[in-house]
């Protein structure tokens, strides 16, 4: 949690980085630890507090993540390691206080939002599938495939329908939440430009789906649209931080989330993000 408050307190004080990172790192250590320590059967108070302590250390550390700006690669690792560490939690005998992390609901409850919300201007759209498809040459590793496929659905579903666009987005989630590990590391790979591209572009994505994207703050009354211009900053910093990475020669290619990332710098609500 001092990580977490450090790191969301950084746009006001940047001397506190290294206190961010020095709790995240610690945090991390003692998640390892204590995956290794925890025995096979015990049934005491201690590992049943334990077990759910461990659950939302996991959670914060994901949630931190969202306010890093080299963040995408452990905030996808740690979305992966809630689920693995809820399993081996099960399988050692942990009973958890977190439940219903995804409402069996949420999507019927979604949709008639989702369908009041006018479609995405066909232009942004269009601009959005022609950088997507530029890169179809580039992409030849099967992870790297399977992503450009998904990006391309992603956009051919906004032309008749923002609510199968967001069906869409959710299942590129839980491609990349299920993908082997192997495949998995080839995905957030810093190195491996053509995947790098593929996320500058899913991110450039969901800031021209934001109007489609706020209404799932709607489903639940406790949840809140953002209070301030600083708010769902998250994958706006990993946009522009991936921008930075990507090499010269790859320019070509990533014009288009570069437009996004030019447009965002002169007005959030460009696209129809709403700022409370």
């Amino acid at each position: 949690m001092l990580g977490l408050a450090a790191s969301d307190l950084l746009r006001n004080d940047a001397s506190l980085l290294p206190f961010a990172m020095s709790h995240r790192v610690k945090a991390i250590k003692a998640i390892k630890k204590t995956l290794d320590d925890v025995p096979k059967h015990n049934n005491s108070s201690n590992f049943f507090e334990e077990g759910n302590a461990l659950m939302a250390t996991c959670f914060v550390l994901t949630f931190q993540s969202v306010l890093l700006d080299d963040g995408m690669a452990e905030f996808m690792t740690f979305c992966r390691g809630v689920v693995l560490v809820a399993i081996q939690m099960y399988c050692k005998g942990a009973r958890f206080l977190f439940t219903n992390w995804v409402g069996k609901d949420e999507m019927t409850l979604l949709q008639p939002l989702m369908e009041t919300v006018p479609p995405i201007r066909q232009d942004l759209v269009d601009a959005a599938i022609a950088g997507v498809r530029a890169l179809e040459p580039i992409c030849v590793h099967p992870v790297e495939i399977e992503y450009y496929k998904l990006l391309v659905g992603m956009l051919e579903a906004l032309y008749t329908s923002p609510f199968r666009g967001y069906q869409i987005i959710c299942k590129h989630y839980g491609w990349w939440l299920q993908i082997p590990h192997e495949r998995f590391q080839y995905l957030v790979d810093p190195t491996n430009p053509v995947c790098n591209l593929l996320a500058t572009h899913w991110i450039a994505i969901k800031q021209i789906m934001a109007p489609v994207t706020e209404k799932e703050h709607l489903v639940n009354p406790r949840d809140k649209p953002p209070r301030d211009k600083h708010a769902d900053m998250g994958t706006i910093r990993w946009l522009k931080y991936l921008n930075r990475q990507l090499p010269p020669k790859y320019g070509d290619y990533n014009r288009w989330p570069a437009w996004v990332e030019e447009q965002l710098g002169r007005d959030m609500t460009c696209f129809g993000r709403t700022l409370g």
